[in-house]
This record gives C-alpha cells, structure tokens and sequence, in this order.
C-alpha cells in the first residue's frame, strides 16, 4: 500500500480531533453552558463560536507562513498541545468571558494546526491525481467525530457536568501530542517515494502558482476572494445551522435523545459526504464538486422546517444535510490545491482564513438570536439556504488551470 495512505489516516485522527473537540463539542455544550452562564439564554453562549473564528484573520495566515518555516511534524503536534492548554483553562471558567478568551486564543491556534490547514496540507503533499478523494477520506474523521463527540459528551456530562467534559478533553489531547510527532512524515520525496505512488514526478505541473505567495500577493488574485466567498456563505450556515440543530430539535418536542440522533445523523451523513463528493471531485472536477454539494445542502436546509413535524422527516432530511455539508471542505481544499499546486496550498489555506471569517463568526449567533427574538429557527434557515444558492453563483467565475483527466494525457 502506497505510504500516504498512512498519513491520510493521521490526517483523519487530527481532523477528528480537532474538530471533535473544538467544533462538535459547543453543540452539545450550548445548553448547559447558557444555564450555567447567561440564565438560559443561548446567543451568549453561541458567540463562542465567533470568539474561535475571528482570530482567524490573524492565525490562519500565521499557521500558513509557519508550513513555509517549519516541517508538519512539529506544526500538527502544536496545534494538539494549544488544545490541551486551552481545555485547561475553559475547565476552570467562572464567568463566561473566560471561555471566550479560550476560544479566541488557543482553539484557534490549534483548529488550523491540526486540522484546517495542518491536515489539509499534509494530505495535499502526498497526493495529485487522487487528492480530491484523499482529502476527502482525511476529513472523514471531521463528521465521525461529530456522532463520537455526541455520545461521548453526553457520558460525560452525566459524570459531573461540562468542567469534568473539558477535562476529558485535555485528557484526550495530552496524549495525541507525542503519538502526531512520531507518525507524520512531511512528504513523499523523504521515503523516495513521489505523490500517488507514481514511478515518477508529475504534479502539480498545470498549478496556477502565484508570482510569491505572500499574504498581499494572495489578496491580489481574484480567485483566491471568489473560493472564499463561495466556502464562507456555505460554512455560515453550516455553523449556524449545526450549532443550534440539538436545540431545534428540543424545542420542537422532540426528547434528548431524539435530539441527540439528530445531531449525530448530520455527522455520519458529512462523514460519508465527503468520501462521496471525494470521488465526484475526481470524476466532475474540483468546481463541479463543490457545486454539487452547495446545491445539496440548499435543498436540505429549504425542507428543514416542514421536516420537524415528523420526527423520521427530521432525522432523513438531517442525513441529507449531512451528507451535502460533508462536500463543502474538501471541495474547498481540491479546488484551491488544483490552482495553487502541492507547495502554495498550505500558505494559501491560511491566507483563506481571513476571508472565512465574517461569514463564520455570525452563522451560530444570529440563528440563536432569531429564536432568541422570534421563539423558531425558520427564518435562519431560509436565509442559510439563499447564502447557498449565491455560494455556487460565485464559483462560476473561478478560473481552473486544468482537470485531473487533462494531466494525465
């Protein structure tokens, strides 16, 4: 078996950590912190998600100049070791400003590390042709460990509520730490090996490389802000949408558990998602992917409200949702390796993250704020649906240097 497959799994386990801990926790966490912190009230407690996503603008592009300085090896392992210290510190919260500084500073750190830009990179070294699908088995473990966290979290909140969670969660990280050093190695060419598993270098050679990636040369290039519009209107409201599902389904009637299947259903259907629309990046190209899944992911949301009625409409269109959100991230890392090649994708990942930003720190917020003032989620949804539809609009005009067919001839 080809050697990347093997850091494709430790893509997958620093995806599934990352994002399991830092991004499918809050969901289940959201109640019992706006109980313990704002009276119930859950917008405060949401904001938690743009306090993690603002600092965006600063990490992303350091975390990307840092692949440039220093191997993976030691890059993914950071990122483990700011959960760590992060979890700490959120276990040992009085005042829910003090989890807001968690989530500003080490979380993000740690997030695009591991995962964001750390994993994407790593599978992005030891693949071409077959990248699309590769990535998309790597960000398996992002969904999985949504349905994992689910569960798990609620174990452990009947343990001894969320401080004992943030515990088991530094736990959990402190050990991945030296078991990510020891397995990561950078690239192919430090095995003698090429990407693929080809008898030969032939990468990357139709890449649309920018005259320096630097952060202001990146800036300059249209393609780059149209990727980046298209990725933060569908991650608004998938992060809006995801952050609030266990409390849409409570408030609806529905039991914890119920609540919880949901909430799970949307992970495993993003999980296989992104192996699905990891080989239909190989077979429509990166664009036609991602178009794909922004189409499907509208359809899902649109019919969410009239699904909550039925308790099998609400898990069926909750498994749709999944499964189109599940194309979104690694049509966003396929289509932004193809035109920036092997070497600028991880710089350029980083310098995407300014642009995610303003549409990731409002998605959470302003759908618990609409319930919040109006008592239903409906009218988030119905706008996260047209957010969709501009997102496949604004990937029309992305210029592509070339198909994986187009490379092979």
């Amino acid at each position: 078996m080809f050697y990347g497959w093997w850091m494709v799994g430790v893509a997958f386990y620093a995806h599934l950590l990352a994002s399991g801990l830092g991004f499918y926790g809050l969901p289940r966490l959201l109640v019992p912190l706006a109980e313990e912190f704002s009276d119930g009230q859950r917008a405060g407690v949401a904001l938690l998600t743009a306090a993690m996503s603002v600092p965006g603008i600063v990490v992303g592009p350091l975390v990307g100049r840092a692949l440039t300085r220093f191997p993976l090896r030691v890059v993914i392992p950071c990122g483990a070791a700011a959960l760590v210290l992060g979890f700490l510190a959120a276990s040992r919260a009085t005042q829910l400003w003090h989890l807001v500084v968690v989530y500003a500073t080490a979380l993000p750190i740690a997030v695009s590390a591991l995962s964001a830009i750390g994993a994407n990179a790593l599978v992005g070294n030891w693949f071409d042709r077959r990248r699309p699908f590769a990535l998309g088995v790597s960000q398996f473990g992002v969904s999985i460990s949504g349905a994992l966290m689910t569960f798990f979290i609620g174990w452990t909140l009947g343990l001894g509520g969320w401080r004992v969670t943030y515990l088991w969660f530094a736990g959990i990280a402190l050990v991945s730490t030296p078991l990510l050093w020891l397995a990561i190695t950078d690239r192919p060419a430090q095995r003698g090996l090429h990407p693929d598993g080809a008898a030969d270098a032939t990468g990357d050679g139709v890449a649309m490389a920018l005259p320096s990636l630097t952060f202001g040369a990146a800036l300059r290039d249209r393609n780059l802000w149209l990727i980046g519009m298209a990725a933060g209107l569908a991650f608004a409201g998938t992060t809006g949408l995801v952050q609030n599902a266990h409390a849409f389904a409570t408030d609806a009637g529905y039991r914890e558990s119920e609540a919880d299947t949901m909430l799970a259903l949307i992970s495993v259907g993003a999980a296989f998602g992104k192996l699905l629309f990891g080989y239909l990046g190989m077979r429509l190209g990166e664009r036609g992917s991602f178009w794909c899944a922004l189409l499907g992911q509208a359809v899902a949301m649109a019919l969410l409200p009239a699904a909550r009625a039925s308790l099998p409409a609400l898990l069926g269109t909750a498994l749709l949702f999944g499964l189109a959100l599940g194309g979104v991230m690694p049509a966003t890392a396929a289509i932004l390796a193809r035109i920036y090649g092997a070497a600028g994708f991880g710089p350029v990942m980083g310098y995407l993250a300014p642009m995610l930003v303003p549409f990731q720190m409002f998605g959470a917020p302003i759908a618990a704020a609409v319930n919040d003032r109006t008592g239903s989620y409906d009218a988030a949804v119905y706008g996260f649906t047209a957010a969709c539809l501009v997102a496949a609009a604004a990937l029309l005009p992305v210029r592509m240097p070339g198909t994986p067919s187009e490379r092979e001839r």
